[in-house]
């Protein structure tokens, strides 16, 4: 676990082969919307929804993640949906229930969330509370031996980044 108190984080997570599954998953969705053209020859402007706040400081974690990893010589990592997924509904479900674990508080590990979005070969997960931005997020992690550990893991091929600002809850799924 990371914390923001100024303590060592303190834990990490890592797949082992005898995981289960269960069965939520997490979305995610962003719609466009448009208005008919009022006359054959005027066209209504076009309106896109806005991304969420946290869309670029997740982002920007796999940014700071990939530049940590080219460092030691490891390939960047991809992103990937299904893992964003899990990690966002992680970070979401810590922040509406106010607690801080890699389990959920039905018993879910990331391994199963990570399959309930559709992900079958878990790596690791990396937690953090109390961040406010991701250049500080990564420095917590990067000075905490387990998450450091995962982030430059050079069999970690993905990786899913969840934030949610509501107490700043941040997650990071990684995947082979």
């Amino acid at each position: 676990m990371v914390t923001s108190t100024g303590g060592q984080p303190t834990e990490t997570t890592t797949a082992s082969t005898t995981t289960t599954t269960s069965t939520t998953t997490a979305t995610s969705t962003t719609t466009t919307t448009s208005e008919p053209p009022p006359s054959t020859t005027t066209e209504a402007p076009t309106t896109t929804a806005k991304p969420p706040a946290n869309l670029g400081s997740a982002a920007e974690v796999v940014r700071l993640v990939n530049v940590e990893r080219a460092k030691v010589g490891c390939k960047d990592l991809t992103e990937d949906k299904r893992l964003d997924n899990a990690a966002q509904g992680h970070s979401d479900d810590m922040s509406a229930h106010s607690y801080f674990s890699h389990t959920s508080q039905d018993g879910r590990t990331f391994v199963d969330r990570e399959r309930n979005a559709g992900y079958t070969n878990a790596g690791g997960e990396n937690i953090a509370e109390g961040y406010t931005s991701p250049e500080a997020v990564m420095d917590g992690w990067m000075h905490s031996d387990g998450h450091r550990r995962n982030i430059l893991d050079c069999s970690f091929t993905t990786i899913g980044v969840g934030v949610t600002t509501k107490g700043w809850y941040w997650v990071q799924d990684f995947g082979r």
